[in-house]
Formats: structure tokens, sequence, C-alpha cells
């Protein structure tokens, strides 16, 4: 009986271990760093990187922002806010949007959230300047 307890106590602990290296593979941004990181940069839409994407939005410091879709180019609002996303509506479709950008701890860059996809973003991916 003995043994039973201590295999399940240890089955507790490496348990609790791996969701503490689970939690710290990726950290949520501050309103304030999600801003450093999005204003006066180009983001890339559907790609690791910029030259992989299908399109990218540039940012600015007053709100609004550029973006390209497929060759589409419109204009729209953003805001980030405190839950580590960024939400913004633009001119090529209706609606209000919002991604979810982590820090990936593990492996650099970004994990970009969107409607419940999660996709890699390369350390550099998120590129200085507007590159449209």
């Amino acid at each position: 009986m003995r043994i039973i307890r201590y295999f399940a106590v240890a089955v507790f602990i490496m348990s609790n271990a791996c969701a503490v290296n689970a939690a710290n593979k990726t950290e949520k941004l501050s309103q304030p760093e999600l801003e450093k990181v999005l204003i006066n940069h180009t983001y890339p839409l559907g790609g690791k990187t910029l030259k992989q994407s299908k399109g990218a939005m540039y940012f600015s410091a007053d709100g609004t922002f550029e973006i390209v879709w497929e060759g589409a180019k419109g204009k729209g609002k953003w805001k980030a806010n405190k839950n580590s996303q960024f939400c913004y509506t633009q001119s090529l479709w209706d609606g209000e949007e919002c991604i979810t950008l982590l820090r990936n701890n593990e492996k650099g860059g970004f994990v970009h959230i969107f409607e419940g996809n999660k996709r890699m973003l390369e350390d550099g991916a998120i590129e200085e300047g507007r590159k449209l």
C-alpha cells in the first residue's frame, strides 16, 4: 500500500512540474508591451514571416493601421488591451477582430492566436518600419 501512495505522490509532483513548464512556454504581454511590439512595425498575416505571409498590417501610434491582404489594400483602427490582444476594424471586411499575441519563451518570437488557431511567428517576424 505504501508503494502505491509513494507512486501516486510521485505522479502528482511530476504532473505539476510538467504543467509549470507548459505554462512558462508562453507569456502574456501587457498593454504597453504589446503597443511597443506593434507601433511603427509591420505585422505578418498568414505566415511565419513577412516574406511568407499572405498580407501584413502596419500600426501607427495614433490608433490607425494599414492592411494588405492578398493584394487588396485597406485602412482601419486598432487598440491593444491588457489581455495580450489587439483588436481592430478595417475597410477590407466587416466586423471587429481580435488577435492574441503571446511571447514564445521556448523558441523566441511570438504565438499568434486568431479564432482559436495558433500560428508561430519567428523571432524578427514583426519588422520595424512600414513594409507593406
